[in-house]
């Protein structure tokens, strides 16, 4: 995940998910409040919901074919109808659940518990913690407060996001870099963007994670363009520029 305070408060940062935790104790209102964020919401983008069952394990519906697969091994099963899909997955981690949901595309997700994630977020009723960003807030406070909000983005969904601007005729690709600087991934991406055929590219040092309990940073350049042979060029230009800078970092 990548923290970013310079989205406004109504519109979601480009390539970014904003993610609304809300914790509190039993019958504090968690479940009216998400239900009415999620009504307000959803004429700005997509959202998904996340929800902690720690402490109530999750029943699965006996005797249901899904149900039978997972229970043989599988370590995920997927139902699917005319409008709609339940996905049951051997995971328990919200770091890919959050993943996940940045990756089919949401600007908005809003988690429910996890209160002793490092993740700032809304606390409801008397709860007490460390990363708490508003105190039984309206609707209309959150609404107006989106840019203190942590978000969340991956390197495919940084790299999709450029493919959809782009069109449906573009192709893209991008390097993933460990110890990789911020200064020569945004270089690397201008020099990109000036180069025949690209018509879009961003380089950015993404948090993966959030605060101490689950974060690694990555260098991510994505690059896209009218056709792969221009958008190779440029990406195998741009791994020579940050080869240099890091040789000039270690020199």
């Amino acid at each position: 995940m990548e923290r970013d305070n310079t989205n406004c408060s109504t519109t979601p940062p480009t390539h970014q998910m904003i993610v609304i935790h809300i914790f509190g104790r039993s019958n504090s209102g968690k479940t009216t409040l998400i239900e009415a964020l999620c009504r307000r919401l959803a004429g700005r983008g997509r959202i998904e919901t996340i929800k902690h069952s720690g402490h109530h394990p999750l029943a699965l519906e006996e005797g249901k074919d899904t149900t039978l697969h997972y229970q043989a091994g599988a370590s995920g099963a997927c139902a699917i109808d005319e409008e709609k899909s339940i996905l049951i997955l051997a995971d328990e981690r919200l770091t890919n659940a959050l993943d996940a949901a940045s990756e089919r595309g949401a600007a908005f997700c809003i988690v429910e518990g996890f209160k002793n994630v490092p993740l700032p977020g809304i606390a409801l009723g008397d709860v007490g913690g460390d990363h708490i960003l508003m105190r039984n807030p309206t609707v209309e406070e959150i609404l107006m407060n989106l840019d203190r909000f942590p978000t969340w983005t991956t390197p495919k969904t940084l790299l999709d996001r450029l493919l959809d601007d782009a069109g449906p005729e573009s192709s893209g690709s991008m390097l993933i870099l460990h110890g990789a600087d911020e200064d020569a991934l945004r270089v690397a991406a201008e020099a990109a963007r000036r180069a025949p055929g690209i018509t879009g590219a961003e380089g950015r040092l993404l948090h993966i994670g959030y605060g101490d309990a689950f974060c690694d940073t990555k260098g991510c350049l994505a690059i896209v363009g009218t056709t792969p042979r221009s958008v190779t060029q440029a990406l195998t230009r741009c791994a020579d520029l940050l080869s240099d800078a890091e040789d000039d970092r270690n020199y």
